[in-house]
């Protein structure tokens, strides 16, 4: 019972570990893993997951139009 508590936890770390090390060392996280480690920052670090969330929404928005060119 001792070993599947403590191994929850230690196996949850290892996926994180390693999926941080696949991604190149950005913040791009993918699939799954990027869904499971958002509930978890969602509990442990809110600051992280606003700051996803944040990004996001800034991606998926148009990019502003150029300015006009100046009359000379």
């Amino acid at each position: 019972m001792l070993a599947a508590v403590l191994g929850v936890p230690a196996l949850l770390a290892g996926v994180w570990y390693w999926s941080s090390r696949q991604n190149g060392g950005g913040n791009l996280r993918r699939g799954a893993t990027g869904g499971m480690l958002g509930v978890v920052d969602e509990v442990f670090r809110p600051e992280t997951h606003q700051a996803v969330q944040i990004q996001k929404i800034q991606h998926e928005l148009p990019a502003p139009a150029p300015a006009p060119k100046p009359k000379s």
